[in-house]
């Protein structure tokens, strides 16, 4: 993994130093999904699809990827030929998780952003926003709380069956940023208040994506500190205001989040662990049925 540490810290140190906008931008020719490589598969909700980043391609349907999103960032970046993102946008969390096809023993690296949809992180901004109201807010908290008490399980199921699709593949998984920093703005949160339940949130959500990703024996990479000062209601926020008008997209990270946040979180990362030498040995909990849907909604697609 070292040497795709490096590929990332070099697109990192270039996009730093020609601007998010140019850095970024996407050539002709290079899609958001990727072809239809097994090597490097970009797994994930729409935080890792890119949804909220824009230049979305017409191909990917519903599932709306873009190649501004940072799964396409880093195979350009090293040159990738044989990779494909399956990462698909969920308004609902609803569905199986029908994005693991793509892998295989012969995959070496996964990453995934996943817990966003399926928890209603983006309703969660939405409902607490200027736009909202405090019922609002409180509802959608309920429903956040309900959701991930729910996810630990379906992590782990859903984690299971990629490392036995995927035995020798160095697998990474991105946590989220701070959406609000405790700020009130138009563009973000009603108050202080709910500025900080939905900090809160956040927090409780990659607390829990910590513990069961490392408890598999992955990668959890934290990239709150990467978005420090760059929250919605920051002078330069990387993340789309909470009024967006659709929930999917309250909250999301730009394209300036991916290139700017997650790429910077991703290059200062130790290097993914090797996966155990018997991975199939011992499962801490039931192997999943084949199509993954022991954890609904968490991979749709």
């Amino acid at each position: 993994m070292g040497g795709r540490s490096v590929v990332a810290a070099t697109l990192v140190a270039a996009t730093l130093v020609l601007g998010a906008a140019q850095a970024a931008a996407a050539p002709p020719g290079s899609p958001g999904s990727g072809g239809d490589g097994d090597r490097r598969v970009a797994l994930g909700d729409s935080w890792a699809a890119g949804t909220a980043a824009g230049a979305v391609e017409a191909a990917s349907g519903t599932c709306r990827r873009s190649p501004l999103a940072y799964p396409a960032l880093l195979a350009r970046a090293a040159g990738e030929t044989a990779w494909t993102s399956r990462a698909c946008a969920s308004a609902s969390g609803s569905g199986g998780n029908g994005q693991f096809s793509s892998l295989s023993d012969t995959t070496e690296v996964v990453t995934a952003t996943v817990g966003a949809d399926a928890t209603g992180l983006g309703a969660l901004a939405a409902a607490c926003s200027s736009a909202g109201t405090p019922a609002r807010c409180d509802e959608a908290v309920g429903r956040f709380d309900r959701a991930l008490r729910t996810l630990p399980g379906s992590l782990d199921a859903a984690l299971a069956d990629v490392r036995r699709r995927a035995p020798r593949a160095a697998v990474t998984v991105t946590g989220f940023p701070l959406l609000a920093e405790v700020k009130a703005c138009p563009d973000g949160a009603a108050d202080a208040a709910r500025a900080a339940r939905l900090d809160d949130a956040v927090n409780r959500l990659d607390t829990v994506l910590a513990e069961r990703v490392t408890a598999a024996g992955m990668r959890f990479v934290d990239v709150r500190p990467a978005f420090a000062g760059h929250g919605v209601c920051a002078p330069a926020p990387w993340l789309t205001p909470f009024t967006a008008g659709e929930a999917l997209l309250a909250g999301g990270p730009s394209a300036d989040g991916h290139a700017l946040g997650v790429l910077p979180a991703l290059a200062a990362a130790a290097p993914a662990p090797a996966p155990a030498p018997n991975p199939t040995a011992a499962p801490t909990a039931p192997v999943p049925p084949a199509d993954g849907r022991a954890a609904p909604g968490l991979f749709p697609g």
